[in-house]
């Protein structure tokens, strides 16, 4: 197991980090600790989500059930995640909701009062709590599914349609309920690392390493003009190194 001695020592670089998207390189370890880092974000990571919705009124063209889903698959702020106690380890409450500890209280009233068709979205809910609230990317990013105020869309109302309820988030992990689940997807995949023999390429002439940079069908290395040396293209980028490691691997799978 000599080759598996760094297996605990990981190194992490990151990438690219925004408040929807992370990006980082896994250095000296193996698939086992990626694949593991992967499986904890998916299912380990405590969030906060609607778990408990009390529906008073609903007239919408949705049934109670359809909206209670619908709630609880909208992302929160989750800051106070790891501060919160489990609803169900809770001893300061009944588990009525009502709690600071492991519970935070949404309240929705939407009434539709004129002939244009009105938007309920994730921005109607009030919180009991100012740091736990719907999360809105619609300022940075398409609006898939969000009307001109911004918002996830829950229901859409007509004239004299209301909709009046209260909603629960409590502290969750993704393996009890997708809801929960602070990734929406995680992958990994494997980096190449490309080294050249430089003992082998200064034995080559000038034509010969020509001849094995253009073999390449991915622009991976380039030819020095003025040292005649060979190095890694210097508009490398990693798509490029994906796309070629996938052709790689797509000709290894389909060769064997």
């Amino acid at each position: 197991m000599e080759g598996q001695s760094y297996a605990r020592m990981p190194r992490v670089k990151i990438r690219e980090l925004r408040d929807d998207y992370a990006r980082f390189e896994l250095r000296d370890t193996d698939a086992s600790i990626a694949n593991a880092l992967r499986r904890v974000m998916i299912a380990e990571v405590p969030t906060i989500a609607i778990d408990l919705v009390e529906i008073e009124v609903n007239s919408s063209v949705l049934n109670d059930e359809f909206i209670a889903h619908r709630l609880g698959l909208i992302p929160l702020t989750s800051d106070r995640a790891m501060s919160m106690r489990f609803s169900r380890d809770c001893d300061a409450c009944d588990g009525d909701g009502q709690c600071e500890f492991c519970s935070v209280e949404f309240h929705l009233m939407a009434v539709c009062r004129n002939d244009e068709t009105q938007d309920v979205t994730s921005s109607d809910l009030i919180s009991s709590d100012h740091t736990v609230v719907p999360v809105d990317y619609s300022e940075s990013a398409a609006s898939i599914d969000a009307s001109d105020g911004g918002g996830i869309t829950i229901v859409k109302l007509r004239k004299g349609q209301e909709v009046k309820l209260r909603a629960i988030a409590r502290k969750g992990i993704g393996k009890d309920h997708a809801k929960w689940s602070p990734a929406a997807t995680v992958t990994f995949m494997y980096e190449p690392e490309i080294h050249i023999n430089e003992d082998l390429m200064e034995s080559l002439t000038l034509e010969e390493k020509k001849e094995w940079v253009e073999s390449s069908p991915t622009p991976v290395f380039e030819i020095d003009q003025v040292t005649q040396q060979v190095g890694h293209f210097s508009l490398i980028s990693l798509v490029m190194l994906e796309l070629l490691l996938s052709i790689y691997l797509t000709y290894v799978l389909c060769d064997s």
